[in-house]
């Protein structure tokens, strides 16, 4: 029963490493078109060569993919070694003490080295040879008992050599090279066992046509498993850049590169209730001041610009735990976790008069400013819901609009009564279009955030 869980959590466990690695393949800086240009071409080559900038991430998603799959293969193969213990007995009867001792002693080395390097080691080259060595030296200590026997089945037994170069190279599976060198090893050392058991030429030809096609027969599957692991991590290289560009795409405003609204609400909702906090938590909602106007004079590119701009400028100033997003149109709006009132009234001027220093050349004696007004709420309690918060700081924000512009304004329950509108300057746009009616209906609406 304790075994059997034991087992299962082990499983469990590399099914959750397997998931987190394939999770992980790339990194959000690396999602860009031309790496995925040549993850494809990786793909279309012949041999599917791996890119050098993610030779480790291979390397990392191998690890995670074929080390529960090496493990329990190098404890097979120790166990069939003792196995052939037995037929030891049977065929070469005078030397089964000998044969005894040396199966022992090498699987119990080999058994030791596989639970130490898996344990300890995360370097998948090294458990990828642990076994093709271990197979290597197994065939000279065997080879070492034919030579000492004088059975007359010495020389028939010979044959049982293939089994050591088929496991050694079946279960190689993320490079080829170490196929090729226990091949040659295990070769040379059959090539030297024949003619030291002084076989006749026939009997040499014979062996020689037994063993060659095997072992280029499992070279070939060799190849095949490891071609096919660079396929596989390429494979997942891709989807995995397909995953993270459609999330990023789901979650992104496509002209800001600012979270969207969906994803804002997403992000907000669940900070607003991670309580208690050490600090409150407060909302910024920006808008763009004489937006139309901006539009209609210069065209939709040149407001695309200006949203652009004030978007990079924002993103500068914001922590990196802030949330800003693009809200809708020309407004954008701010989480600020953990930030008294009294700095978030601070970043909010410091981010407006960032922007209104911002300039846009449209020609190069055309330069276009811009300013921003700018509404700011304050979470009262973790019962308090998001809708509750931006409609406090869309309140706030017609407020600043009233007061002319280009200002930061905190809400306060006071303002939920239409305020009257305050004088601007001339050569400036009314500060408000609307009439007196729509206005008021505009600050008392029902909010919902999505």
């Amino acid at each position: 029963m304790t075994a059997d869980l034991q087992i299962g959590n082990e499983a469990n466990s590399g099914v959750q490493e397997q998931r987190a690695t394939r999770q992980h393949l790339l990194k959000a800086s690396e999602c860009s078109l031309q790496n995925r240009s040549r993850i494809e071409q990786a793909l279309a080559d012949r041999k599917a060569r791996i890119p050098a900038d993610f030779q480790q991430a291979f390397l990392n998603f191998q690890y995670a993919q074929q080390r529960f799959f090496l493990r329990r293969i190098n404890f097979i193969a120790q166990l069939v070694f003792l196995l052939y213990f037995f037929a030891d007995c049977i065929i070469l009867p005078d030397v089964y003490l000998q044969s005894a001792l040396l199966r022992l002693s090498c699987a119990a080395a080999s058994l030791l080295a596989c639970f130490y390097l898996f344990k300890f080691k995360k370097d998948i080259l090294l458990l990828d040879m642990l076994l093709p060595v271990s197979t290597a030296l197994s065939m000279a200590l065997w080879m070492l008992l034919l030579l000492q026997s004088h059975s007359p089945w010495a020389s028939s037994y010979i044959y049982a050599s293939v089994i050591f170069i088929l496991t050694a190279n079946l279960c190689i599976q993320v490079r080829f090279k170490p196929a090729l060198y226990s091949t040659a090893a295990m070769s040379l050392l059959a090539l030297s066992g024949a003619l030291l058991q002084q076989l006749s030429l026939q009997e040499t030809l014979l062996f020689l046509l037994t063993f060659s096609p095997i072992a280029l027969f499992s070279l070939y599957i060799s190849w095949s498993s490891a071609l096919n692991a660079r396929r596989n991590f390429l494979r997942s290289l891709l989807d995995d850049w397909n995953l993270r560009s459609f999330k990023n795409q789901a979650h992104t405003d496509e002209l800001t590169q600012l979270y969207n609204r969906r994803q804002f609400v997403h992000m907000a909702e669940r900070r607003i209730h991670e309580w208690p906090t050490p600090a409150s938590t407060c909302l910024l909602m920006l808008d763009v001041d004489y937006f139309k106007k901006i539009n209609d004079t210069y065209g939709h590119d040149t407001g695309d610009r200006v949203l652009q701009a004030i978007a990079a400028t924002a993103r500068k100033e914001m922590r990196q735990k802030d949330v800003l997003a693009r809200f809708g149109g020309e407004e954008f709006i701010a989480l600020l976790a953990e930030t008294h009132i009294q700095d978030a009234i601070v970043i909010a001027e410091r981010i407006r008069q960032r922007i209104q220093q911002e300039c846009l050349l449209l020609k190069p004696d055309q330069p276009l400013s811009f300013t921003v007004s700018i509404g700011i709420s304050e979470l009262k309690s973790h019962k308090q819901q998001l809708d509750e918060l931006v409609k406090q700081a869309d309140i706030a924000l017609y407020q600043a609009k009233e007061n002319g512009r280009n200002c930061v304004v905190r809400y306060h329950p006071s303002m939920n009564a239409q305020p009257k509108l305050a004088p601007v300057k001339s050569g400036k746009l009314p500060a408000s279009a609307k009439p007196q009616a729509q206005r008021k209906k505009a600050a008392q609406r029902s909010w919902s955030i999505l």
